[in-house]
């Protein structure tokens, strides 16, 4: 692992006795994984992951889902059962709760330097993503490189998103929080794509960068400049609602929707089964490189 102070174990940010609660190691040492995927889940939503383990999560070796803790010793024992049958949670020393997402993200990219650092890609998503992981697999080794790219971010960018400010928001933030008006571009947080050197990079940084709660802004807008990285788009990899309406209504000829490589976030459980069987409806054909 590239060189971390040795206190950096135990802090996140600014916690400073951070510790996983509950922890896997799927990886075991291997230098030749060419994609984690890590997918941001709120504990009481054990349907979601089920749905994900039955579905596109099938498609790919390493699967890991990113908790906070919780306040209750029930919920916290329902959790440790949930571990126990399927061991894929990571649950970090943090309270799981909206305003701290940003630890969620970052305890993600720890954990992958700390315990997955073979890794050639990171994909961080969450558990109402439909990921089309046979066709995203292709793309990472037909249209990416199979050894790993560089400084990537592949997302969903935004350009001169302004800072909202009203009480009747729930994104609001005081100029005390974040003093300017304007965000610095920053991607969509429902599907990143990562390379490996921006894992390290990002978490390098967020380690020495004061905490914002605005997850998307923090990571893949503040910590990106300070590190000098640039975000690639998605564009037309990732699909639009009325295109999930299309693929779930037509039962005949689903060929004018082309490769894709992401579902829009929101996505009910039952869509998410429905748009997994198209996928396997359309195997092979539906991702040979556009």
């Amino acid at each position: 692992m590239r060189k971390l102070e040795p206190s950096d174990h135990t802090t996140l940010i600014d916690v400073k006795d951070f510790t996983f609660q509950l922890n896997n190691f799927p990886c075991n040492g291997s230098s030749s994984l060419l994609l984690l995927v890590l997918v941001r889940s709120a504990p009481e939503n054990v349907e979601n992951r089920r749905t994900i383990r039955e579905t596109w999560g099938r498609g790919f070796h390493r699967v890991l889902f990113l908790l906070g803790a919780v306040e209750s010793r029930a919920a916290q024992a329902a959790l440790e059962e949930e571990n126990r049958t399927y061991r894929d949670l990571v649950q970090g020393r943090f309270l799981d709760s909206y305003r701290n997402l940003t630890y969620k993200h970052i305890m993600g990219l720890k954990w992958t330097a700390y315990y997955c650092p073979g890794a050639r890609y990171l994909l961080k998503t969450d558990d109402d993503v439909f990921v089309n992981s046979p066709a995203l697999l292709d793309f990472l080794v037909r249209d990416l490189s199979p050894w790993g790219a560089r400084r990537l971010i592949l997302c969903e960018p935004y350009f001169c998103a302004h800072v909202k400010r009203s009480f009747r928001s729930k994104w609001r933030v005081s100029p005390q929080e974040y003093p300017g008006r304007i965000y610095p571009p920053y991607c969509a947080g429902w599907a990143v794509l990562y390379s490996a050197d921006v894992v390290f990079l990002l978490y390098r940084e967020a380690q020495r960068t004061e905490y914002f709660w605005v997850e998307d802004v923090h990571v893949t807008g503040i910590l990106a400049a300070r590190a000098n990285l640039t975000r690639t788009p998605l564009g037309s990899l990732t699909l639009s609602r009325k295109q999930v309406q299309y693929l779930l209504r037509s039962r005949d000829d689903r060929s004018e929707i082309g490769v894709f490589l992401f579902g829009p976030p929101d996505l009910s459980r039952t869509e998410i089964h429905h748009l997994w069987q198209v996928v396997q409806d359309r195997r092979p054909a539906s991702w040979q490189a556009a």
